[in-house]
């Protein structure tokens, strides 16, 4: 079976630039309950009020409709600060006011680190790390962690969202060290596997631009070594490469829920140049990134994704190369990797809620609140996957697509965990078993 990715991608491409339109209607006033005079947060006990507010669709002189109130709340909850999340409308009071009902996670955390990566449950890591998800309660982050296993890596990280409140100016920075296996298949075969050691310096600065969009600018520095050194390992013939190198990023993001969009878009697009001559690396990687999500009823939503990474300039290295079967996956290949330098993904998923995601205050149990109050949901999903790799100079034609199909069960779990058990069908009617730690977009 045959799937024609290329008109899926199309009609996103087309699409997208009705993104916010097509927001805004969904949230129209029709069945307004009234006018938001004021709003009012209650149960933020260290966040900021503006902190919430700003992520709101509805403010003061607002028509408030159950549909914003559910948005607002997914919205809210989606900022990762809060165990739960209730929005009232009191039309009686005078003024009219919109209560914002919080409860605050524990902020300053010391966790233990264990996952699997690329949701793979045979490449386990672990470690640990602490992280104040609040500073100063304004949604500010500061994280350390280690980690071990399956790519062993360490890292620093800092972001403030709201670094110039008049210019609506975010800044964040990053520093990590990594050890990776080589995830060239084609290299391993040369020599065997062989590690890639990275160093990366990144700060970023941002603009949030409206509720929805905001761009970001980040330059770096990374330094990538080898330990086995080939030809295309690396662009040096030492089998090290120290750059530069500058993102230019927008986003649009109009989802309900990150971590389980039932509604809006998500569209990231960003231009990479590797290398500003001081040293042999000189490419640069083009990335768009579309995702739609249509609610077909109050329980069932259509989601679509429409995804390309492709390159120009010089030699473009293995560590850089674009890959399915890690990050990137299609159902029906789930567990071959496939290589190349340019990419093209799609996917169509129908998802059914069975039990909708609901708060349980688990108060018999003897921990604190923070960890007592939980969310849950189950959700059934039908699927298509479909996409294609290849090398510069590669002809690409519809018999040169992947794709895949089939169905299975989403579970979600509290504090944002999800799991995915899964049953796809290739092109070829050859069927596989799934289960990953990751929603599929």
């Amino acid at each position: 079976m045959r799937l024609l990715p290329p008109a899926i991608l199309s009609l996103l491409l087309w699409l997208a630039p009705y993104a916010r339109a097509a927001d805004d209607d969904s949230r129209s006033p029709t069945d307004t309950l009234g006018i938001a005079d004021t709003v009012i947060v209650i149960g933020n006990e260290k966040t900021k009020s503006y902190v919430i507010t700003d992520e709101m669709f509805l403010q003061p002189g607002s028509p408030v409709t159950p549909e914003a109130i559910v948005f607002d709340r997914n919205r809210i909850y989606s900022l990762g600060l809060f165990t739960s999340v209730e929005i009232f409308y009191d039309s009686l009071s005078t003024p009219h006011a919109l209560f914002v009902m919080v409860k605050e996670r524990w902020y300053i955390i010391p966790f233990p680190i264990f996952g699997f990566r690329f949701g793979d449950p045979k490449k386990i890591f672990f470690g640990g790390g602490v992280l104040h998800n609040n500073l100063g309660g304004r949604n500010k982050k500061l994280y350390a962690a280690f980690a071990f296993g399956y790519d062993p890596s360490a890292s620093l990280y800092y972001l403030d969202p709201l670094l110039d409140a008049d210019a609506r100016l975010t800044f964040s920075a990053n520093a990590s060290y990594s050890r990776t296996l080589n995830k060239s298949e084609t290299q391993a075969a040369i020599s065997g596997d062989f590690f890639e050691y990275r160093v990366n310096l990144a700060p970023t600065l941002g603009k949030r631009l409206s509720l929805y969009q905001s761009t970001t600018l980040t330059v770096g520095y990374q330094d990538i070594s080898v330990s086995s050194y080939q030809p295309g390992r690396t662009v040096g013939t030492q089998g090290r490469d120290q750059f530069l190198y500058a993102v230019l990023s927008y986003m649009y993001d109009s989802r309900d829920l990150a971590e389980y969009p039932s509604r809006g878009y998500n569209i990231l697009l960003s231009l990479m140049k590797n290398g500003f001559g001081e040293d042999d690396v000189n490419w640069a990687r083009y990335v768009a990134d579309l995702r739609g999500f249509y609610p077909l009823t109050s329980r069932l939503t259509l989601g679509c994704r429409a995804a390309a990474t492709l390159v120009s300039g010089g030699e473009v290295p293995t560590y850089s190369h674009a890959y399915f079967g890690y990050n990137e996956k299609l159902r029906g290949h789930y567990r071959t990797v496939y290589e190349g330098e340019n990419l093209i993904n799609s996917s169509l998923e129908l998802r059914y809620s069975i039990l909708p995601l609901r708060t349980i205050h688990a108060s018999w149990i003897p921990l604190p609140e923070e960890f007592t109050v939980w969310r849950f949901g189950i959700a059934l999903a039908a699927f298509a996957d479909a996409g294609t790799i290849w090398y510069r100079g590669d002809t690409v034609s519809l018999d040169s697509f992947y794709s895949g199909y089939g169905a299975g069960v989403n579970f979600l779990l509290p504090y944002s965990f999800v799991i995915r058990t899964e049953y796809a069908w290739n092109e070829h009617a050859q069927g596989q078993f799934i289960v990953d730690f990751r929603v599929s977009f």
